[in-house]
């Protein structure tokens, strides 16, 4: 039985709307923990960063205008998809989550770029800043894995 990505969608927001993802970040012991930059850390930007694009795409939906570009409102689902999917290989210590991570650190590196030049307001730099900080810890975690 295939279960459909809305369903998977579904899960996560609740999960998150109850404050359950962010818990193991906090909590957890990484491989990684002595390093300079611990995976904890790490998997917290791409939650920060997950949470701050889905907020921004749904303020800009509601919002309307000239910067409620449909391109950038699915740029910052994309973006959040990835940072979702990064932390979520990193708590899973998925031998995969480099290849996520530097996926992550492409996509953030982008989104930031493109909130910078619709600057409405103080959302859209928090929001580039955001990402912006999240792209340097998976570019980093990405590196170090390496």
């Amino acid at each position: 039985m295939m279960i459909e990505r809305r369903e998977l969608l579904m899960a996560g927001a609740g999960l998150a709307a109850a404050g359950t993802l962010a818990v193991p970040a906090a909590g957890q012991q990484h491989p990684m923990e002595g390093m300079a930059m611990s995976m904890t850390d790490c998997i917290d930007d791409c939650v920060a960063s997950h949470r701050m694009c889905l907020e921004t795409a749904t303020w800009l939906t509601k919002r309307g205008g000239a910067s409620a570009t449909a391109s950038l409102i699915a740029m910052l689902n994309d973006c959040a998809e990835l940072c979702q999917a990064s932390a979520n290989s990193m708590l899973r210590e998925s031998p995969l989550h480099t290849i996520l991570c530097r996926a992550c650190a492409d996509a953030c590196e982008r989104c930031a770029r493109e909130c910078l030049s619709h600057v409405v307001d103080e959302r859209m730099k928090r929001c580039s800043a955001t990402c912006k900080d999240c792209a340097a810890s998976c570019r980093m975690m990405a590196d170090m894995a390496s």
